[in-house]
């Protein structure tokens, strides 16, 4: 199984025949990619979306929850 840089999709192989050191990197081939995955998180770029199961999506998740203060 051959690893893929996943900002740039290079092989292990081809990063190994440059002059870098790549462990340093991994799973990224270089600085280069490194860095560039780090401001994709920074920008939030990468985001976990979840599906709403309210129609009302301003609605927050415990609104029908009953409250507990009974006056």
């Amino acid at each position: 199984m051959e690893h893929r840089c996943p900002v740039c999709n290079k092989t292990l192989a081809k990063c190994l025949a440059e002059p870098s050191r790549h462990e340093d990197f991994l799973p990224f081939c270089s600085e280069r990619c490194k860095l560039i995955d780090l401001g994709a998180w920074l920008n939030a770029d990468y985001r976990i979306t979840s599906e709403q199961n309210s129609d009302d999506p301003t609605e927050p998740p415990d609104a029908d929850v009953p409250s507990l203060n009974t006056q």
